[in-house]
């Protein structure tokens, strides 16, 4: 699947959960401390109930700025500290949120929140380096390491380091990632990406042996569907390796894990991903209306909310292979009904202006991209720009609207770096021939230049 906006902010969404965290920590610490501090510390409470982080602050700061705080037992400082970095946080006062953060972390027994919040501060704050940091310290302190750090939380922090692959902490993030003490990491084959990127990183510095390890424990067909198109990495696949087997067993791990797993939206999703990969629609479909999160079975899953729109995604890419448009129309208008974590859905609008044009409805698919055209700087992220650019693009051009196709290819041209393949099918869609040659050419070289370094 393929999701065009803007990530999700991790310390946004850890802060209403800290609120909750944060009670009982506050009734221990008030039965240990005097009169002003306690009296401090409710009155905190009660700003921070009535989302009132200004004056919470007005309470908390100076206790913690006070001489005798470091002498206060850590049990009576905890609380304090995590007021601050909470309310810190939330009004975007980076630094002083991240020095509470590590002295609440510096705390005997910090709970795991805590810790997740500092992750959340510096991986939002621009301090991947940091956090990476923070990603070992939780491995080594907390009892269940860092399985409960949020998936998408660690990709974005691995995605910090796209420009600056050589920076030792990224290196450090994967090997984290991939080691056997990172149950998560076996058990979801999302992180076979990280494996395969780790690979190309140990092979890089010239050691084949354990980047051969790497390929041989992914389990992922998709990925190993990118490395049989990589000159670094394909030669390490055995001779005989057989792609469509690849998919079946991953169909094959995926359902077995959603036995393990009921609750979880996102693996009848994945399944019926891989079916489509298979051609096998049909079974596709079975699948996620198995699944339907609707009814009884909208309480069932963990992540309802935040599969839906993408369990409706699926439905549409599932019509649209059966050949079904009007009902993979109604698909992605539902999708983007439901937005996209409390936001306007970027990702599926796209999804549905490409959908248009495949059906030869261009003028639908400008309609479609109308809605969101103005939007982008809350919306998408630069690919997603990107995306949007292209699909508008072909669409002007397949109406006889070469101005707007033209400018939007100008745009693409400009920014390729954000996303290079779609600079290539727009050169395609505009029929400049040669120059999309030229640009795929390019993108082969620095694969192949890649693959050396």
């Amino acid at each position: 699947m393929t999701k065009f906006g803007r990530g999700a902010s991790a310390r946004a969404a850890l802060l209403a959960g800290l609120a909750l965290a944060l009670a009982p920590q506050a009734a221990l610490a008030r039965k240990d401390i005097g009169q002003t501090a306690a009296t401090a510390l409710t009155q905190a409470q009660r700003y921070m109930e009535a989302e009132n982080c200004e004056g919470a602050l007005g309470q908390v700061s100076p206790i913690v700025a006070s001489k005798d705080f470091p002498a206060l037992e850590e049990p009576v400082r905890f609380p304090f500290l995590l007021i601050s970095t909470l309310c810190e946080a939330r009004t975007n006062r980076i630094e002083p949120a991240l020095v509470h953060a590590r002295a609440a972390t510096a705390i005997t027994g910090a709970p795991e929140i805590a810790w997740t919040l500092r992750f959340g501060i510096e991986l939002d704050g621009g301090k991947p380096e940091d956090a990476v940091a923070t990603l070992e310290a939780m491995q080594q302190r907390l009892p269940e390491g860092i399985d409960g750090v949020d998936t998408e939380w660690l990709f974005a922090l691995s995605r910090k380091f796209l420009e600056d692959k050589d920076n030792p902490a990224y290196r450090r993030l994967l090997a984290l990632l991939t080691a056997p003490e990172f149950a998560r990491g076996k058990e979801d084959m999302a992180f076979d990406w990280m494996r395969r990127s780790y690979a190309r990183l140990l092979l890089s510095s010239g050691d084949r042996p354990a980047a051969a390890a790497q390929i041989a424990a992914i389990r992922s067909a998709d990925a190993l569907r990118e490395i049989t198109l990589d000159p670094a990495l394909r030669d390490m696949l055995p001779a005989s390796f057989d792609l469509r087997a690849a998919y079946e067993r991953q169909i094959a791990a995926l359902e077995s894990r959603s036995v393990t797993r009921p609750g979880l939206l996102e693996l009848p999703i994945a399944i019926a991903a891989s079916r489509r990969t298979l051609g096998q629609a049909e079974k596709a479909l079975a699948t996620l209306e198995a699944a339907r999160p609707e009814g009884v079975l909208s309480k069932q899953f963990s992540d309802h909310d935040k599969q839906l729109n993408w369990w409706w995604d699926g439905m549409a890419r599932t019509y649209e292979q059966l050949g079904r448009y009007d009902e993979a129309a109604a698909a992605y208008r539902k999708a983007i009904e439901g937005g996209e974590r409390g936001a306007g859905n970027f990702s599926q609008t796209i999804n549905l202006a490409y959908l248009h044009s495949r059906f030869g409805h261009d003028d639908a698919a400008l309609a479609t991209l109308a809605t969101v055209e103005g939007k982008t700087d809350s919306m998408a992220s630069p690919y997603g720009v990107m995306e949007l650019r292209l699909a508008r693009g072909c669409a002007a051009q397949a109406l006889g609207k070469t101005d707007l196709a033209q400018a939007d290819l100008a745009y693409a041209e400009a920014h390729a770096a954000d996303h290079p393949e779609a600079v290539t099918d727009l050169q395609i869609c505009t029929g400049r021939i040669d120059a999309a040659a030229a640009s795929m050419i390019a993108r082969l070289d620095d694969r192949i230049a890649g693959s050396t370094r």
